[in-house]
């Protein structure tokens, strides 16, 4: 049984195996943190997160989909639009951890394949997809992506591959989208 696909940035992403996607974005835990906040108060989160297995170890996948972006020239859009990103990322990580550990009042709606994900040896991957995007404007994203998102990394001691920007070439290959 798989899940329903989730049309994101003029892309189908899915579907996937019952119970390795959860829509972050659309789960009630968001709703209650951002009930009544004005849209600067928010909380920014990632469209989902994807659970797969690679040589029997899991995955966790933060996806954010995009449909453009602005060029590494225009240094106030592109900051900004680094800092969105960034803040989507990190947010989406640090609210699913304290969902999987029951750090929210209300039912975080994770299926029983996240809760029985043992987080100790769990690898993630920060990934944003751009649908369209040229080849050769990846580069420069990934570059200020991983550099706003050193953080992150070091805290949770994540990979230094772990930070992505892909097209939807680049994401059809790995099996995001279809």
């Amino acid at each position: 049984m798989s899940t329903e696909p989730i049309m994101e940035s003029g892309m189908t992403f899915g579907p996937y195996p019952d119970g390795h996607c959860f829509y972050i974005e659309k789960c009630a835990v968001v709703d209650k943190i951002n009930k009544n906040a004005r849209k600067s108060e928010g909380v920014q989160i990632a469209e989902f997160l994807l659970l797969t297995l690679e040589n029997e170890l899991p995955i966790i996948w933060v996806i954010e989909a995009k449909s453009s972006s602005p060029q590494p020239n225009n240094q106030i859009d592109f900051d900004g639009y680094i800092k969105e990103i960034r803040e989507k990322l990190s947010n989406s990580l640090s609210l699913f951890l304290a969902c999987y550990l029951k750090r929210q009042l209300i039912e975080p709606e994770l299926s029983n394949a996240f809760q029985g994900t043992n987080m100790s040896i769990v690898s993630f991957n920060l990934v944003l997809i751009i649908n369209g995007h040229d080849e050769a404007w990846l580069s420069p994203l990934q570059e200020a992506l991983k550099i706003s998102l050193k953080p992150t990394v070091k805290i949770w001691n994540l990979s230094p591959t772990s930070v992505k920007v892909l097209n939807d070439h680049g994401a059809r290959e790995l099996g995001l989208i279809q």
